[in-house]
């Protein structure tokens, strides 16, 4: 399927909105009241959107000519260290500004423990939800889908680059290493990666019949999520299956996979809505890609802020005007941040360039 500009805008959008819907569900669990936001109620569902686009942009750019594994392992490299390193430094230093003794509860520094060197470096090396890994980033829990779509990208780069008979053997060695907790959502980023690369033989629609299929995995998604059907199931799966539990952040694989299989209908249906509106989309596109630029930065530093502002000023009397404003700073804090992360992105790549592939300019920007 080509990434058109409309589709490219509509993308950053779905981003930009993703990040967003995991911040206003934070807020709410950290006492800063945001159930009257409809969009809350879906930070979970916000990831899935995560990883199908992940796997669908992923698979776009690299299937792009003259891209080599270096050109791949410089991109993903300086794309994940630009914000997953200040991000660790700076969870690490909210955490140490927790005072001693603080009371901990459900809506008071949920993700808080302690800071272990152990912690930091299976951080750094995307290991906290590999098997039964104790590890986590404290202040930070989003962190752990971050570690999900590292081994995508690891998983995605071994299958498309590595010929031969070392394909498949490497392929199982990097899978046992990720775990089966990260392997169960694979497809949900490989479902992405398959658009991109097979979306232009599915049907071609009509524009309403686009336009009825896209209000419907909307309103997919939407069913599932007011209806607890994910609950259901869950509750089922632990009863019945032995060790459900240990997939820990997989439990909801199965509707995780029908919000995954709506999504894929989303993004097909939308490339066939009316011209109108891909021709307003692309007069929104930098708009939209501006937003787009620090929503990596957003979901991965937004975390620490909650839990600290939720402690320190919750919103007891549920002001919906009080809530708004919080939510605003918020996001206003994380796009200075990316200034320090995501929009270093250059320097970061010139880093991993110098290492990998010295004398040779960086061949991929994405």
């Amino acid at each position: 399927m080509k990434l058109t500009p409309a589709l490219s805008a509509y993308l950053d959008f779905m981003r930009f909105a993703a990040a967003l819907a995991v911040l206003l569900g934070h807020m709410e669990q950290d006492g800063l009241y945001m159930a009257w936001m409809p969009l809350s109620w879906f930070s979970h569902e916000a990831v899935v959107v995560f990883f199908v686009m992940s796997g669908f942009i992923i698979c776009s750019t690299t299937l792009q000519k003259g891209r080599s594994w270096k050109d791949y392992t410089v991109a993903r490299a300086a794309r994940i260290y630009s914000v997953a390193v200040p991000a660790i430094v700076f969870s690490v230093c909210m955490a140490w500004l927790v005072p001693p003794q603080t009371q901990l509860s459900d809506a008071a520094f949920s993700n808080l423990r302690p800071i272990a060197m152990w912690d930091l470096v299976s951080s750094l090396l995307f290991l906290n939800e590999s098997w039964l890994n104790p590890a986590a980033l404290t202040l930070n829990g989003p962190y752990w889908s971050l570690c999900y779509e590292v081994w995508y990208y690891v998983l995605f780069g071994a299958f498309f680059f590595v010929r031969g008979r070392l394909r498949w053997p490497l392929l199982l060695g990097l899978a046992l290493m990720a775990g089966p907790a990260i392997m169960v959502l694979l497809p949900v980023w490989a479902a992405g990666a398959w658009l991109a690369h097979y979306g232009h033989k599915l049907p071609v629609l009509r524009p309403a019949q686009a336009a009825l299929l896209w209000v419907a995995s909307v309103g997919l998604v939407v069913g599932i999520n007011v209806t607890d059907f994910d609950v259901t199931v869950r509750t089922f799966l632990k009863l019945w299956v032995p060790g459900f539990w240990r997939l820990e952040g997989s439990q909801r694989l199965v509707t995780d996979y029908l919000v995954g299989i709506a999504l894929l209908v989303h993004i097909h249906a939308f490339t066939h809505l009316m011209p109108a509106v891909h021709r307003w989309l692309e007069g929104q596109r930098v708009r939209l890609a501006a937003l787009a630029g620090f929503s990596f930065t957003l979901y991965l530093f937004h975390r620490p802020i909650t839990q600290w502002w939720g402690y320190v000023s919750p919103n007891q009397s549920q002001s919906v005007l009080q809530s708004v404003l919080v939510a605003c700073i918020i996001v206003a804090m994380c796009y200075a941040f990316s200034f320090v992360t995501e929009r270093r992105l250059p320097a970061w790549r010139r880093l991993f360039q110098r290492a990998l592939v010295p004398g040779q300019p960086v061949a991929m920007r994405r």
